[in-house]
């Protein structure tokens, strides 16, 4: 009885380690979980989007000139960005300084006019309270005292208008202004109106975009848009539209605010801008879709971080996001990088990050 017991435990350890073997032998020809970057599946308002050109500007471009005639003693470099206030040229002033003068003699001339028929009135209006003189040379009296005292306003307004001539001969920035091209030099002779300078403003940049008319129903001021140029890509609100077409392109003009930095003045951009009505729907990341022969399909990760292949159809495109249609799980991940080589049911591995899901270690 004994000798059979112990037959029988012998056989039930060798069960329990051929089984065992047989298990890690298992795991051993099961592939490691598959590194793969992940994003999620987004629902958000979609519609059918139109690319339109751009240029970025500036929303102040100016053509500046001086005020008054003379040589140019100094000018700002081309490249140079100057403060509000602060000198952009400056224009020779010493033929002003000696109008100034003059200006400065002649109120003197004339306040001593003034001083002088005052005096001269004061004693015909004697004479005339006593009868020794006509009342013709009183008023001769009283119009050569008016006389003087408008020939004083005059060279005191001169004198006004000279300074501000001075003043004017430093022309200052309007605004912060970088400049983009010197039209006169050092040197040359200017005259009232003739431009000096080309600057803009690169602290207030916008987008003036030329879009169809058809797109109008569909934008409104505020509207966020996407920008895309060469090497960057922002986000940002459609600031004005101007809904006037002409007979031949049938286009209008929109404009978007920009922040400094986004792209250089003069910048090409294309513009994302909606041609249809809005609706509600489901977008995933455009690397996720996987093509085949079959159809177009999605891997999504269950709770056990197993890919799930999803047969799906693509709708609307929004900048690298597409609309999807299928039995899309909204509450799992989608496979970004990577579900080209997966089988279904196949283990993954990642982590979160803060714009996309990465591989984890």
């Amino acid at each position: 009885m004994k000798a059979l017991m112990k037959t029988s435990l012998i056989s039930a350890c060798a069960w329990v380690a051929v089984a065992s073997s047989g298990v890690a032998l298992a795991q051993e020809n099961t592939p490691p979980p598959v590194l793969v970057q992940v994003d999620e599946a987004r629902e958000q308002a979609i519609s059918q989007l139109t690319w339109v050109p751009g240029t970025v500007l500036s929303q102040t471009d100016a053509n500046l000139a001086s005020e008054v005639n003379g040589r140019i003693t100094w000018m700002a470099e081309v490249g140079d960005v100057v403060e509000a206030g602060k000198p952009l040229v400056a224009v020779d002033d010493t033929r002003l300084t000696i109008t100034l003068g003059q200006n400065k003699s002649n109120i003197a001339k004339w306040e001593s006019q003034v001083t002088l028929f005052e005096k001269r009135l004061a004693r015909y209006k004697d004479l005339q309270a006593s009868n020794n003189t006509s009342r013709g040379e009183l008023e001769a009296v009283e119009a050569d005292l008016e006389n003087a005292k408008q020939e004083l306003a005059q060279a005191k307004l001169d004198l006004e208008f000279t300074a501000y001539q001075i003043a004017q001969s430093n022309v200052t920035a309007p605004f912060t202004a970088l400049v983009v091209e010197r039209l006169q030099s050092p040197g040359e002779y200017t005259a009232i109106g003739q431009t000096l300078l080309r600057v803009v403003n690169p602290e207030n940049v916008e987008v003036q975009v030329r879009a169809p008319l058809s797109v109008l129903p569909y934008i409104q001021s505020g509207m966020t848009v996407n920008v895309q140029g060469k090497l960057n890509q922002v986000e940002e609100v459609i600031r004005a539209i101007v809904p006037v077409g002409n007979q031949n392109s049938r286009m209008m003009e929109l404009r978007i605010a920009m922040n400094q930095g986004d792209f250089p003045i003069g910048s090409a951009v294309r513009v994302a801008i909606p041609s249809s009505d809005t609706h509600e729907g489901l977008t995933i990341h455009r690397d996720a879709l996987v093509l085949r022969k079959s159809g177009t399909y999605i891997y999504q990760l269950n709770e056990n971080n197993e890919a799930q292949q999803v047969k799906v159809r693509t709708g609307v495109g929004i900048g690298d996001r597409i609309e999807v249609f299928g039995e899309v799980n909204p509450a799992q991940y989608v496979v970004v990088r990577g579900a080209e080589r997966l089988r279904e049911g196949q283990k993954v591995r990642f982590e979160e990050s803060t714009d996309t899901l990465t591989a984890k270690n």
